[in-house]
């Protein structure tokens, strides 16, 4: 996992996994990770690339502003995306809190396609931005005090 781009997904229903599974395959850009619950994130710790996080758990508020709260300071880059059964409730106000995109079910491929594209886009033109910079300062830099 960790030469590739990747989508980490935590979610209770595969049918979401295989739907977003799906949007990757065409997109042929990045692989899925999944787990069953956001916690395990924790527990299992993804390396590489991250472009985008999911969660699409019924976790508790709590245990998602833990989760949230662990993701930032570890990947404070890599965009979240929590999807929900219902808008305006507690369960969006802490995804919104933690700095997360809220969806609520069911998500259409339109809107898979759009956050996907939006995420790997973003973690393409950063690569880039890394590069270049890195290439520039390597030229720029002074070896041996001279």
């Amino acid at each position: 996992m960790s030469g590739r781009l990747c989508i980490v997904m935590a979610c209770t229903d595969m049918q979401e996994a295989d739907l977003v599974g799906r949007r990757l395959l065409e997109l042929n850009s990045a692989c899925l990770v999944t787990y069953r619950r956001a916690e395990d994130l924790m527990y299992n710790i993804p390396t590489g690339r991250v472009a985008l996080f999911i969660l699409a758990t019924a976790d508790t508020p709590a245990v998602m502003g833990r989760t949230l709260k662990w993701l930032r300071h570890r990947w404070h880059r890599s965009p979240i995306t929590v999807v929900g059964d219902v808008g305006g409730g507690e369960q969006e106000i802490a995804a919104r809190q933690g700095g997360a995109y809220y969806l609520t079910r069911p998500v259409s491929p339109q809107q898979w396609d759009g956050i996907l594209a939006h995420a790997l886009g973003d973690a393409r033109s950063k690569q880039g931005t890394s590069r270049e910079r890195l290439t520039k300062d390597s030229r720029t830099v002074p070896r041996n005090g001279a």
